[in-house]
């Protein structure tokens, strides 16, 4: 079933990105033309959409020198922002001082309704700011003055995610093109994401999904690191998202799981500079864990030695370890819990590894929605892909206005 379903979800992943790439050129030419001019390139998105918009900056700051500065401010101070004013306008208030300076806003909402996403794209109409909107469904429900809309087709959140991430990932390829044209770079991405479905990521699925739940059920805890940082750690912020918020959000009987991810800029900041050794940080994390727990490491080369460190690390604590990597280590005795890549640029890694998450997240829902019984055997492939990550967000009935 899960091989059936890991199929199902990323062929219409492809279709979606297929969809999205017949206007790639038009993208591409508003991220050219804002980083060619010189001026600032600021992105927004709510939840997930948040580290899909910087993993593109990231990129855009890697392959053409665009000076980024965290286009989604820190959490501290989108926390104490909404306070003062309310989170419809805390985006914008960000971009306002700088606004004259903005040659290009990416936002990226897959309801295309998000009140702080409509209220940033208001003010770039008023200051003639163009902006590049990545929006789910037809992309009707959002209008930009100058720029466009790019709409990824569905309104499944997930696949939309996906179909985003990718498409905004190959736009920005066109920096980073060397010996290839954008063509065939999205075609051996394409080809990349359609060769994954296989029984060996069925396999990797099956074993996640029950140590996942498991350890959500017995209060275990589940850490997704990436030592090496990069636009593969955004992509394993994305993943810890949906397994501390989507996946068990308004389940019955399920409790918050503890969830651990990357260090915070506060901790990498002093990790780095207190202890110059790239390892120290997570081997520390990882001294926490325990038999049951569940260690995600997403790496680019399994065979680094800050990866050979955390692998370790894992073992040692006798928890569940499952590996999402490029290249490097083979033939272990767990083969069922590691899961390589194909073979695609970094930034395209972190565009899979996404789609992984998103399979992992949507199984474990399943799973925990069927109760301790477990009767998730009994649906099918249609059925997981029925079960959008898309649950009420709503916490509480505070009113919006503080």
């Amino acid at each position: 079933m899960y091989e059936d379903f890991t199929r199902a979800y990323l062929t219409e992943v492809n279709a979606a990105v297929r969809r999205m790439l017949t206007r790639n050129a038009e993208a591409a030419a508003l991220l050219r033309e804002a980083v060619d001019s010189g001026a600032q390139v600021r992105a927004f998105g709510n939840g997930g959409s948040s580290a899909i918009v910087r993993s593109a900056l990231l990129q855009l700051h890697t392959y053409a020198g665009l000076s980024v500065n965290d286009c989604m401010m820190t959490p501290a101070a989108m926390a104490y922002g909404a306070q003062q004013q309310t989170f419809r306008t805390v985006f914008a208030q960000s971009l306002a001082p700088d606004i004259n300076e903005v040659g290009l806003v990416v936002v990226a909402s897959v309801s295309g309704r998000s009140a702080n996403i409509l209220e940033t794209v208001r003010l770039c109409a008023d200051n003639s700011v163009p902006v590049l909107a990545l929006v789910g469904g037809d992309g009707t429900q959002m209008e930009v003055a100058d720029g466009m809309v790019w709409a990824t087709g569905t309104t499944d959140q997930q696949i939309s995610e996906d179909a985003m991430l990718t498409a905004l990932t190959l736009a920005a390829d066109v920096f980073g093109t060397r010996d290839q044209s954008p063509p065939a770079i999205q075609e051996r991405h394409l080809h990349a994401l359609a060769t994954m479905g296989s029984a060996w990521l069925g396999n990797f699925l099956t074993e996640a999904t029950a140590a996942v739940s498991g350890a959500i059920r017995t209060r275990r805890r589940i850490f997704v690191l990436c030592p090496d940082g990069g636009p593969l750690a955004l992509a394993g912020e994305h993943f810890a998202h949906n397994l501390r918020w989507d996946a068990p959000l308004g389940v019955a009987d399920v409790q918050p799981p503890f969830v651990i991810s990357d260090p915070s800029l506060a901790d990498m900041s002093a990790v780095y500079n207190d202890h110059p050794d790239a390892a120290h940080g997570v081997r520390y994390q990882l001294s926490s864990a325990s038999p049951g727990d569940v260690v995600f490491l997403l790496a680019y080369d399994s065979d680094s030695r800050t990866v050979q460190e955390a692998i370790r690390a894992a073992e040692a604590a006798g928890a569940w370890l499952f590996l999402i990597h490029q290249a490097g280590l083979t033939g272990s005795g767990a083969e069922p819990r590691h899961f390589t890549l194909p073979q695609v640029n970094h930034f395209g890694q972190a565009a899979l590894l996404q789609s992984i998450a998103h399979l992992v997240c949507r199984t474990t829902r399943a799973e925990l929605t069927a109760g301790p019984a477990g009767q998730v055997t009994q649906l099918s492939s249609d059925g997981l892909m029925d079960q959008d990550l898309a649950p009420l967000r709503e916490l509480s009935s505070a009113p919006e206005h503080l």
